[in-house]
């Protein structure tokens, strides 16, 4: 009895094992299945990812080109509207109160364009050079006299031609800085600072015995359109430094004072009287003709502001129509690139 029941459970039992072995065997495929399927989806993943960086790589670089671009355009349309701007006023506009560059004047005291006449008597000492260009006139000299080191130039040398040049373009960038306050012609009394000035009916008068005080630190400079006059016993005095001032003179000026300060630059003549002590230069005919002529028997000085030749060096200016060129050039380049956008 137990043989037989043994004998029946025999088959039960095989069927068991195989049915154990099937499962293990559907459930080994399955994972077999998910593993291949996770890798599947993790090289899907990689091939979907590297493309996607590759394109935030490329994406980052033209947003960089794009950016260097507009940069680049800004940069140029900014030049174009400076360079037109300033090619519609015809030149470049000087800063307000602004000392205009010597160059070669630097070095002169007493500059003429048809001439240069010195006191007589005792002389007038001038610290600095003494010239005339393009009309090489020197008379007087001596008894007037340059003192060392500076240099008295008997011919329309180079450096006169050059200071002769300079003095020109100085003018103009005082004239191109504007009349800023305007002043009663009649200066006796006055207490100025530093600052742009010009006169009411354009000429400017120091009365006989008159006193002009100028004080404190800063440029000064005056705009004379027409004639500047320093009476007898006049004098121009007070704390500012008289290589500051700068008076623009359009036609011609008398110095009859006992002193006068500051660098005169004159479009016609320059007098200085007798006994008349100038502290600056006195720089004639920026136009067409001009001479300094000192006058009486001497004994005065003109000077003070003059630097020697060894410590100057001439400074190179662009002619009108250079600078129209450039000014124009910028222009072109400017609207050359707002149409290429």
């Amino acid at each position: 009895m137990t043989h037989h029941l043994a004998a029946e459970s025999a088959p039960e039992q095989r069927k068991a094992v195989d049915g154990h072995r099937n499962r293990v065997g559907v459930r080994g495929r399955e994972v077999l299945d998910d593993e291949k399927s996770l890798a599947g989806r993790s090289m899907y993943n990689k091939n979907r990812i590297a493309p996607s960086c590759r394109r935030g790589a490329d994406l980052s670089a033209s947003n960089n080109r794009g950016r260097g671009l507009r940069m680049k355009r800004k940069a140029l349309r900014l030049l174009a509207s400076v360079g037109f701007a300033a090619f519609l006023s015809g030149s470049p506009a000087a800063l307000p109160q602004t000392a205009p560059p010597l160059g070669v004047v630097q070095q002169f005291s007493v500059l003429g364009n048809s001439g240069v006449t010195g006191s007589t008597g005792s002389g007038t000492v001038v610290l600095g050079d003494v010239g005339s260009s393009p009309t090489a006139s020197i008379t007087n000299f001596p008894p007037s006299s340059v003192t060392l080191p500076f240099t008295l130039h008997l011919t329309n040398d180079l450096t006169v031609q050059q200071a002769h040049t300079d003095a020109i373009a100085a003018y103009n960038f005082l004239a191109a800085q504007g009349p800023g306050a305007v002043l009663p012609a009649q200066l006796d009394g006055a207490v100025l600072t530093s600052g742009i000035y010009s006169f009411a009916g354009g000429a400017a008068d120091l009365a006989a015995l008159g006193t002009l005080s100028l004080n404190g630190p800063g440029i000064f400079v005056f705009q004379v359109d027409s004639a500047l006059t320093a009476n007898v016993g006049s004098n121009v005095v007070g704390t500012a430094d008289p290589c500051s001032v700068f008076w623009r003179v359009g036609t011609s000026a008398t110095l009859n004072g006992i002193s006068f300060r500051g660098n005169v630059f004159a479009d016609a003549s320059i007098t200085v009287g007798s006994g008349s002590n100038v502290t600056g230069k006195t720089i004639a005919g920026t136009g067409p003709t001009g001479a300094v002529t000192m006058a009486g028997a001497g004994g005065n000085t003109i000077g003070g502001c003059a630097t020697p030749t060894s410590r100057v060096a001439p400074v190179p200016t662009l002619s009108g129509w250079g600078t129209i060129m450039l000014l124009a050039l910028l222009a072109l380049v400017g609207f050359a690139a707002i149409r290429g956008q």
